[in-house]
């Protein structure tokens, strides 16, 4: 999925909250954030009904936050985990 670049303001405790939690799990604030996001927007989904633009992004929403594990850095090298797996298939 595409990022875009989004400016915000925290509260002077949320960013050293934040800073603390990225010092102990080596996770980058920017990932920390867009799982908190992800994780809001899934229970606000369940909770308000909102919609969503289609099928496939409803589908999506609904397993949002579910899997544990993987790569540290699935956000940021999903291409290259992609591509490998893409790779795997075309061997077949």
């Amino acid at each position: 999925m595409a990022k875009v670049r989004f400016q915000m303001f925290l509260d002077v405790h949320q960013k050293e909250v934040l800073e603390r939690i990225q010092e102990d799990t080596k996770v980058p604030v920017a990932e920390i954030i867009r799982k908190s996001i992800d994780h809001f927007l899934s229970g606000w989904k369940r909770k308000k009904k909102i919609s969503v633009e289609d099928e496939m992004t409803e589908k999506l929403l609904s397993i949002a936050g579910t899997c544990k594990g993987g790569p540290k850095n699935l956000a940021d090298g999903h291409d290259k985990y992609l591509g490998s797996s893409w790779n795997r298939v075309g061997k077949n």
